[in-house]
C-alpha cells in the first residue's frame, strides 16, 4: 500500500536524466499508448492480429542471457522490429503483430528501425496481481529497448487480465493439417482481446487506485527484469535511474513503506518459493534463477524468510501442506 505520493513533483531533479518524462499526476496516458492498444484490440476482434506464442520449455533456463518472469508478458509492435531470442530459437515481430511470452521462459530482445527509417516502438504489458504495468518502449541505445513512458496501477481486476494472458499462452498451437480449424489460435486471440480491453478500461478509469510515482513504478520494472542477476544492487538501480542510491532508497521507503533491498530480497524469495513449487529445478538452479551466486547463501536466506529450508518447502508443497512464512 502506498503511504505517500512522492516523486512526481518537488525540488528533486534526478528525474531530468530519465529517458522518458515524469508522469503528471492526473494526466491521461499518452494517445500513442491508447491508440496502440485500441488498434491491437480491433485487429484481435477482427481475427487479423498475429499473436506469436513461443512455447515454454519443460523447465525455465536458470542461466544465460536475458530474463524471465513468473507471469505472461505481452508485446505489441507499433513500429520498427523486435528480435526475440529464446533458449529454443528466435522470433522477429513486426508492426501490427504481437508476441506473448509465457511464464518462466527466458528471453532477450534486440530492436531496430523499420525499412523506411521509422524508429522502433512497442508496447509491453505485464499483469501480476494486483499490479499492472504498461509501457511504451523506444531505442535509447543501438539495438536495446528502453522505457519511454510507463503507466502502472494496482487494481482487483489485474488478476483477471493475468489469467486471460496465461490461458492464451497455453492455448494449443495451430494443427499441421490446414483443413482443420485452428481453434487454439482463435481462442488465443480472443483471450488477448479480453486482456487488451481490460487494460484499456483500467488506463482510462478516472480513479485508478494504487498509482505510484513514475520513478518507483519504473524501478519495479527494472527490478523484475534483473531479479535473476546476482550483481543487482541498490547502487546499480540508482545509476540506471539517474539518482543517488540514498535518494532512491529514501523515496522507495517513503512511498512503499518497505526498504529497497528488502523488496529485492522478498521478490527473490517469492520467486524461489514458486519455482520450488511449480518446477523440478535442482536447488542450486533455483538459487541461480533467483540471483544467488552461492547456493549455501540462498539456503540460509530462504530459511530466514520462510522458516524452512528449500528442500523442506518443496516437500511440504508437494504433499499439499504449504509451509507458512513467519
Amino acid at each position: 500500500m502506498m503511504r505517500k505520493n512522492l516523486g512526481d513533483s518537488g525540488p528533486i531533479r534526478c528525474a531530468d536524466v530519465f529517458d522518458f518524462p515524469p508522469r503528471i499526476p492526473g494526466a491521461p496516458p499518452p494517445a500513442e499508448m491508447l491508440d496502440g492498444l485500441r488498434a491491437a484490440l480491433a485487429a484481435a476482434n477482427a481475427g487479423t492480429l498475429v499473436v506469436h506464442r513461443p512455447q515454454r520449455l519443460s523447465e525455465p533456463l536458470p542461466r544465460g542471457e536475458g530474463h524471465f518472469h513468473l507471469a505472461p508478458e505481452l508485446f505489441l509492435q507499433l513500429a520498427g522490429w523486435t528480435e526475440f531470442r529464446f533458449p529454443q530459437g528466435h522470433c522477429r515481430v513486426t508492426p501490427g503483430q504481437a508476441l506473448l511470452v509465457p511464464p518462466q521462459l527466458r528471453h532477450d530482445e534486440r530492436v531496430g528501425p523499420g525499412e523506411a527509417g521509422e524508429p522502433f516502438c512497442n508496447l509491453v504489458l505485464y499483469a501480476e496481481a494486483p499490479s499492472l504495468t504498461c509501457h511504451l518502449a523506444h531505442e535509447p541505445s543501438p539495438g536495446r529497448p528502453g522505457i519511454r513512458h510507463l503507466e502502472a496501477c494496482e487494481h482487483a481486476q489485474v488478476g483477471r487480465i493475468h489469467d486471460w494472458l496465461f490461458d492464451a499462452s497455453r492455448s494449443p498451437e495451430a494443427p499441421p493439417d490446414a483443413s482443420t480449424p485452428a481453434w487454439g489460435e482463435v481462442q488465443a486471440r480472443a483471450l488477448v482481446a479480453a486482456a487488451l480491453a481490460g487494460v484499456l478500461h483500467l488506463l482510462q478509469t478516472d480513479s485508478q487506485p494504487g498509482r505510484e510515482p513514475t520513478l518507483v513504478a519504473r524501478l519495479r520494472v527494472l527490478i523484475q527484469n534483473q531479479l535473476g542477476d546476482h550483481t543487482l544492487s541498490v547502487r546499480r538501480l540508482a545509476e540506471q535511474s539517474g539518482c543517488t542510491a540514498d535518494y532512491l532508497s529514501h523515496l522507495f521507503r517513503e512511498v512503499t513503506g518497505e526498504t529497497l533491498i528488502g523488496c529485492i530480497n522478498r521478490l527473490r524469495m517469492e520467486r524461489a518459493a514458486r519455482l520450488l513449487r511449480e518446477t523440478t529445478l535442482a536447488g542450486k538452479e533455483v538459487a541461480w534463477a533467483c540471483g544467488f551466486a552461492a547456493p549455501s547463501y540462498f539456503i540460509r536466506t530462504f530459511r530466514a524468510h520462510h522458516g524452512v529450508t528449500p528442500r523442506a518447502w518443496r516437500a511440504g508443497t508437494t504433499e499439499g501442506a504449504v509451509p507458512s512464512a513467519p
